[in-house]
């Protein structure tokens, strides 16, 4: 069977649309409880929670991301959803959130980060 040339991109445009559609589905949505008082997902793996809080510290502190060493990652359940680090003016949902203490080290100086679903904040 021969397919013309409307047939073979509409064709591709119907496989197209189905492979987004699919790929779309893998992802949650970043805009649904995005903002800073909303209940975070659930923990993401430990390895990538860790990378973003080492990342975090590069880019605030100019020390490469390599020289950073991890010194000690727990299991925490902070009291509501602000992790411990509430910003002002921000109210957050009181709800048991568990999630991670993660110690780094890097130039001679320790820092800590709070850790829960998608979010990392460095603690002041």
């Amino acid at each position: 069977m021969k397919l013309n040339k409307t047939q073979l991109i509409l064709s591709s445009f119907i496989i197209s649309l189905i492979l987004l559609s699919s790929a779309c589905s893998l992802f949650p949505d970043q805009n649904s409880e995005s903002d800073e008082g909303s209940i975070p997902l659930l923990p993401e793996d430990i390895d990538s929670l860790v990378m973003l809080a080492k990342f975090d510290l590069a880019l605030k502190t100019g020390t490469d991301i390599e020289k950073i060493d991890t010194e000690s990652v727990k299991e925490f359940d902070f009291a509501d959803a602000s992790l411990g680090v509430p910003e002002p003016g921000v109210e957050y949902i009181q709800v048991i959130t568990p999630g991670y203490i993660i110690i780094l080290y890097a130039e001679g100086e320790t820092y800590e980060y709070h850790a829960s679903g998608e979010r990392v904040v460095q603690v002041p």
